[in-house]
């Protein structure tokens, strides 16, 4: 699959009707299906796309409980999305957990000291990943 060709992914469904919202976004295609499974074996309604710009689309539409953010992507990159969705009232409260190649001296002073916000090195740790998928979910609920 090619992500100039396809934008996103149709959701999966999830187990149980009121499964919490994820919305995995990054730029490369196979990383994207293997979150999408993995989360939806989890339990989670995945919701899919390779840009930022994707993201804010599906985020207006189905306010997301969580967001998988990759930082370098193209058309809009991590950060600008994050800046919307913080900008939205509608997604304000959205954790975000921000994935990346690397923690640079330019990623980390944007995230750190944040609240809703971390963020994990590729290439990550599945079962790391679901434990603070876990995490956030119940410790940043996005209807306060």
């Amino acid at each position: 699959m090619n992500p100039s060709t396809q934008h996103f992914l149709d959701p999966l469904p999830a187990a149980n009707a009121e499964a919490k919202v994820i919305l995995v976004v990054d730029d490369d295609p196979a990383l994207v299906n293997l979150l999408r499974e993995d989360l939806q074996e989890e339990g989670y309604e995945v919701l899919c796309g390779f840009d930022g710009q994707m993201a804010i689309q599906m985020a207006r539409q189905k306010r997301p409980d969580l967001v998988i953010l990759d930082i370098n992507m193209p058309m809009t990159n991590g950060f600008k999305t994050f800046e919307f969705l913080r900008g939205n009232e509608n997604t304000r409260l959205v954790p975000i957990i921000f994935v990346s190649g690397e923690l640079s001296k330019d990623v980390y002073p944007r995230i750190s000291n944040q609240p809703r916000i971390a963020h994990l090195k590729k290439p990550m740790d599945l079962e790391n990943l679901n434990s603070m998928v876990r995490h956030f979910l119940a410790q940043y609920p996005v209807s306060e």
